[in-house]
């Protein structure tokens, strides 16, 4: 409504003073707003009506368009609601038509995730279930969908179990309507749930591209909860957990750079903050899997299964809040090899480190820490978070500078050096967890 009364606002006079050669077709697909805006306040205005005749007792006057016209308004309006599903149904029963009866079908399809009125709709169609067509009994009968709320988890069970999706569909007369309407995201977050309560790895990915297949856009947020939520204290195997993160980065981005949508409910910060964490977790733990194998590639040495055994500890706890991976030319031809050995990570993206062509860095954010993880004999360095001189995350490129410069003093033995330099002996472990837990109170 923002945009249309913005383009409405606009001056026509300015569009004509325009040189641009389509100006006038421009002029001409504003105006047609106009006429959409008003449409839309007709369909306000019909609806108003309509509700106001049950309240003055006019209902019987209405025709059967507008009774076809307010059902369609369950569960979607504000305005109709239990009292108003009730003198709904009280008037179709009164009409007698298997039109109507049909049109409170697809209403309870439309509706289904509105629990109040489910129960009034399903009570009216088993009594009138003889009045729906043939293919929608059939699919009633496969589905239980009048039969309770349980009958969904059996259904979708089934349906997450079957070896080929589509045809289960066509077999049990799911039709593209039905999975366009509310009881359809409601079976498809049904088979994610019970396919992710023991997951096997093709099934999962044949359920994905079928689930997501007519979503165009950002999914709604209960499909990150329905992914994520088994997951907050184990860890699927790793295979289908690389399926998850890049099924989930590529609908919803990237959660440490872009804002996922909010969940609803009890609790709702709570649960999205306990998804926020985990695939947060599951995705650092993958970048630094990466620049381990990226070091060891390029490397002469084999020093760094110990990084990576240090870092770990602090990744499985969930405190690395976030980071980026830098890689030199080499090291960046590396992560590309290593990427591509597999379709599921094309998640995956880096900086360009304008240094030697083998070097890398993993930055991280720890607590109030800002810490550069340099590859080789290189150094590892600490800034506060909140200094001018901390390095910023998820640039596309950084220089050997950026990297280093401004660092804080850390006590490294008896003294304080603006770096930890990763010694043989494995005593830079010592001062590294030395001085996060000085300046975060993390200890693990």
């Amino acid at each position: 409504m923002h945009l249309l009364r913005a383009i409405k606002a606009f001056p026509a006079k300015r569009l004509a003073r325009l040189t641009v050669p389509t100006a006038a077709a421009l002029k001409d697909a504003c105006s047609s707003f106009e006429g959409v805006n008003n449409h839309l306040e007709e369909e306000k205005g019909r609806l108003e009506r309509i509700l106001a005749s049950f309240q003055d007792g006019s209902i019987r006057a209405l025709g059967n368009r507008d009774i076809r016209y307010v059902a369609a308004g369950i569960g979607s309006h504000s305005a109709v609601g239990e009292t108003q599903v009730r003198k709904i149904l009280e008037e179709i029963e009164r009409r007698k038509s298997y039109r109507l009866v049909r049109a409170i079908f697809k209403s309870l399809l439309a509706s289904y995730r509105t629990v109040p009125v489910r129960h009034q709709l399903r009570v009216f169609l088993i009594r009138h279930f003889g009045s729906l067509p043939y293919n929608v009994q059939q699919f009633a009968k496969e589905s239980g969908i009048l039969e309770g709320d349980e009958r969904l988890t059996a259904f979708s069970r089934q349906l997450s179990q079957s070896k080929d999706i589509l045809n289960f569909c066509v077999s049990k007369g799911i039709s593209s309507q039905i999975l366009a309407s509310g009881y359809g995201t409601e079976l498809k977050l049904a088979s994610i749930r019970a396919a992710l309560a023991d997951p096997v790895l093709d099934a999962i990915k044949e359920l994905f591209s079928w689930t997501f297949a007519d979503i165009n856009g950002t999914p709604i947020s209960d499909y990150y909860e329905a992914i994520l939520a088994p997951f907050g204290k184990v860890v699927p195997p790793a295979e289908v957990q690389k399926v998850l993160m890049s099924t989930l980065v590529k609908k919803f981005r990237d959660p440490r750079i872009e804002e996922w949508p909010r969940l609803e409910g009890k609790s709702s910060e709570d649960r999205r903050a306990a998804c926020l964490g985990t695939i947060k977790r599951w995705l650092s733990i993958e970048y630094l899997d990466l620049f381990i194998k990226i070091i060891e590639a390029t490397a002469v040495d084999r020093q760094f299964n110990p990084r990576k055994r240090f870092w770990l500890r602090y990744f499985e706890r969930g405190v690395v809040s976030d980071l980026t991976l830098v890689l030199a030319s080499d090291a960046n031809a590396v992560a590309r090899r290593t990427r591509g050995q597999s379709a599921e990570s094309e998640y995956m993206k880096w900086a360009s480190l304008n240094a030697l062509p083998d070097q890398s860095v993993l930055l991280m954010r720890l607590g109030d820490l800002v810490i550069a993880e340099w590859s080789h004999n290189g150094a590892m360095r600490f800034w506060k978070a909140d200094s001018r001189s901390a390095p910023q995350f998820h640039l596309k490129d950084y220089s050997g500078a950026d990297l280093r410069s401004g660092s804080i003093k850390i006590k490294v033995g008896s003294g304080y050096r603006d770096s930890i330099v990763h010694t043989p002996n494995g005593q830079w472990m010592t001062w590294a967890s030395n001085a996060i837990e000085f300046h975060t109170g993390v200890r693990v």
